[in-house]
């Protein structure tokens, strides 16, 4: 009988530890739940962006941040975060067409930094970053038929390349197709609508046949600018062979002039501010995600506000209300069932360009109140939120 207990107790530890493993196992040769996209980004917390790091250009310390370490990583989850999105420039890093072969010391340190997320059990969202941004050298993804052969080109031997490094991950790894991807900032055009369809459709078609986890792997994909606005009337959505596995990308900054300009804009925002804006303040904040809750969440389909934030200014009283404008914001955001993701540039100061929440060399909190609030409006408590 002791015998008997005593390989009962054994199996069931094995069963224990082979249960543990597989839940703790979101890298290679990771197993894949079966999850909707809905209830996946329903899971995902609050995300942070590991901005102008693996982005920059044409080195990862290029724009003045560290080296990003699995320590800096641990120290974002600790402050409450459950995402991590990791922009991503290849620009610097492919070979010459027509095979655009990406360099093997740069895709080694992307899955490195892509374990980094995983083994401290949160999501990671990867993706094709400045490849399309306006001013930068070697751009080369627009939404113009005039450049979309060369692009698509490009674009697929990078996702296909990515794809097979990254088939074998689990779900808690996400593929996004590309940025902010514009003409020059202006509006857009039928044509650029329709140019963005066409690459999110082909990002599509080439994880999807990859094989491995990619099959049902979780796709997130932008409209043009990733704004919101534009996305809403020009988005096609692209066809999947699988259901219920493509959110949808958008930013935030609104209203800019208190989120992104320097120190003589906007320093205060909201009901309680006596110098604000004309626009951008809570009304237009409940209805624009109210739009978005209708056109995607009511039906189906989730959506991930991928970067939001605002700068810190020099004026000491801007920063009571950033912490209201970042927990109204949020809390609007999830109430609707739109999960966010800071953007955190890594910049500290008072010079009107920084969105650091870390300070990246010691990983200690640099505005610890802001945090809080951020991840209390993410937890989907019922409270009001303090005026400034």
């Amino acid at each position: 009988m002791k015998r008997l207990k005593n390989i009962t107790a054994a199996l069931l530890i094995l069963v224990m530890s082979l249960t543990f493993f597989a839940a703790c196992n979101k890298g290679k040769n990771a197993t894949m739940r079966d999850i909707t996209a809905t209830e996946l980004v329903a899971d995902m917390g609050i995300g942070w962006n590991l901005g102008n790091t693996l982005d920059s250009l044409p080195t990862e310390t290029s724009w003045g941040n560290p080296k990003a370490t699995n320590e800096l990583i641990k120290a974002v989850k600790d402050a409450g975060f459950k995402t991590v999105r990791i922009p991503i420039t290849w620009i610097d890093h492919t070979g010459d067409a027509p095979d655009y072969e990406i360099d093997k010391d740069w895709m080694d340190r992307v899955e490195e930094v892509v374990g980094y997320v995983l083994d401290n059990d949160m999501y990671a969202i990867i993706n094709i970053h400045h490849d399309g941004g306006h001013g930068i050298s070697g751009m080369w993804l627009t939404p113009t038929e005039s450049d979309y052969e060369e692009g698509i080109a490009r674009f697929t031997k990078i996702w296909e390349q990515i794809s097979d490094r990254f088939k074998g991950y689990s779900d808690y790894l996400i593929f996004e197709s590309m940025n902010e991807i514009h003409d020059n900032y202006r509006p857009p055009s039928q044509e650029n609508n329709d140019v963005i369809a066409k690459f999110n459709q082909k990002f599509v078609d080439i994880v999807r046949s990859s094989g491995g986890n990619n099959a049902k792997r979780h796709l997130l994909v932008p409209g043009y600018n990733t704004n919101i606005e534009q996305t809403i009337a020009g988005f096609i959505m692209p066809n999947d062979e699988i259901a219920d596995r493509i959110i949808v990308s958008v930013h935030f900054y609104d209203p800019w002039t208190f989120t992104a300009q320097g120190d003589n804009y906007t320093l205060e925002w909201g009901k309680s501010g006596q110098d604000v804006d004309s626009w951008g303040q809570e009304d237009w904040i409940d209805t624009i995600f109210g739009k978005l809750k209708d056109a995607y969440i009511d039906k189906g389909i989730p959506v991930i506000i991928g970067e939001y934030g605002a700068v810190v200014r020099a004026q000491e009283e801007h920063e009571k209300f950033r912490r209201y404008y970042m927990e109204y914001v949020t809390k609007a955001a999830y109430d609707k069932g739109i999960m966010m993701v800071y953007w955190d540039n890594g910049y500290n100061g008072t010079n009107g360009e920084a969105f650091g929440l870390f300070n990246r060399t010691t990983n200690e909190q640099l505005h610890s109140d802001i945090i809080k609030a951020m991840v209390r409006a993410s937890s989907g408590e019922d409270y009001e939120i303090e005026l400034p």
